[in-house]
């Protein structure tokens, strides 16, 4: 492709939130990620040049609308100014699921698109485990990121994005690429830089991921060495008598149990709208006690399906569900279906401990996975 096109209005948009996607939390300023600031310029192009609708997006859309309509319920909650918060995450949402119809677009248009996005999603997967390299090489203790709102790790692969969890989870999508695509040495690095972000959720995401590859291609005997092989490398691990990275260490477990106790609380005072797209700081603030707003834990909960249940309600949970059927079952089949239907098999066991499901980088890595399955070349 050549920069003619690349700097075209139909396509920019997608490289710069691949050229930015690597850099993680790393050069958010304040409350802005660049990265937000892209995809929604492509919302606004979208919506201007009246670009044409897939298929798919009317059932993001009903979700969409659930959410708008649980914000403005909350208004009458809370009536308090901080419903602005929500309000500024209602606009991400919207603009993430119109940044589909953007990569849609610009998929279809040429068969050779698929290819040049499905490599770059793999590049920028293995520039994050390789950022990730440098910081556990360099910066080993992220001690000092706390005053900031950051969690306080050590001796891990946080990479860019400050966090063990969500990392893992980008590299695991990436493996699945590489594993599909048959790259084993990406695999392999992959696979090791997995295992140095400590982060039980990423290698239950990996086992799931790998199992329903194992479903579609129906290749028991070779893949299920990635999984022996991902079991031996996280016993061996070196811990170093630091309780925080050995396996079975239970104070995060005790805390992830506290916190789904507190997400349910949210939503039992609001079970069928919920309190408020996203509006979790305000309602800890009302219903849990004192929350610090500029903690990056306050505005999100420790599984996204609770995170749907308090901010949406059960409405907006029956709507997700049935979209991702319909989207899901949509799609053609594939190696794109496959890879589709992988991923969001990877993310659902993640999503059960982090409220990955509406992480920006991952939202932004869905709606392409989404496009190229759902493109018509």
């Amino acid at each position: 492709m050549n920069i003619k096109k690349i700097i075209s209005p139909d396509c920019i948009f997608v490289f710069l939130f691949l050229i930015l996607f690597p850099f993680g939390q790393i050069i958010r300023i304040g409350i802005i990620h660049p990265i937000d600031l892209v995809v929604g310029a492509a919302m606004l192009y979208t919506i201007i040049k009246k670009l044409e609708y897939p298929e798919f997006f009317k059932h993001l859309k009903v979700f969409l609308v659930i959410a708008v309509s649980s914000w403005i319920f909350s208004i009458f909650i809370f009536r308090h100014i901080e419903v602005v918060y929500g309000l500024l995450y209602l606009f991400r949402l919207a603009a993430y699921l119109f940044f589909s119809v953007y990569v849609w677009n610009f998929v279809k248009k040429e068969d050779s698109n698929k290819k040049l996005l499905l490599n770059s999603l793999l590049a920028i997967s293995i520039v994050s485990a390789f950022l990730g390299w440098i910081q556990f090489l360099i910066l080993p203790d992220i001690k000092p990121f706390f005053v900031w709102g950051w969690d306080m790790h050590l001796f891990r692969i946080v990479g860019t994005f400050l966090d063990p969890t969500f990392l893992s989870l980008i590299i695991v999508f990436g493996s699945i690429i590489s594993i599909l695509q048959k790259k084993w040495f990406f695999t392999l690095f992959l696979l090791l830089s997995l295992a140095f972000t400590y982060s039980r959720a990423g290698y239950l995401a990996f086992i799931g991921a790998v199992f329903a590859i194992i479903y579609f291609e129906k290749k028991f005997k070779k893949l299920i060495f990635l999984v022996l092989g991902l079991v031996v490398i996280a016993f061996i691990l070196p811990t170093a008598k630091n309780q925080s990275i050995e396996l079975f260490r239970t104070f995060s477990a005790v805390s992830r149990i506290e916190n789904y106790k507190q997400t349910i609380k949210l939503f039992s005072k609001s079970p069928v709208f919920g309190v408020g797209y996203n509006n979790m700081c305000i309602a800890y603030q009302k219903y849990i006690g004192p929350q610090d707003f500029s903690s990056h834990a306050c505005s999100g909960s420790d599984s996204s399906i609770l995170f749907v249940l308090a901010t949406t309600g059960i409405s907006g949970l029956i709507v997700l569900i049935y979209a991702s059927k319909k989207i899901i079952y949509s799609a053609k089949h594939s190696t794109y279906y496959i890879l589709l239907a992988t991923s969001f098999v990877a993310l659902l066991v993640h999503s059960l401990f982090g409220n990955s499901m509406f992480y920006p980088w991952i939202m932004g890595w869905m709606v392409i996975l989404l496009s190229l399955a759902s493109s018509t070349h």
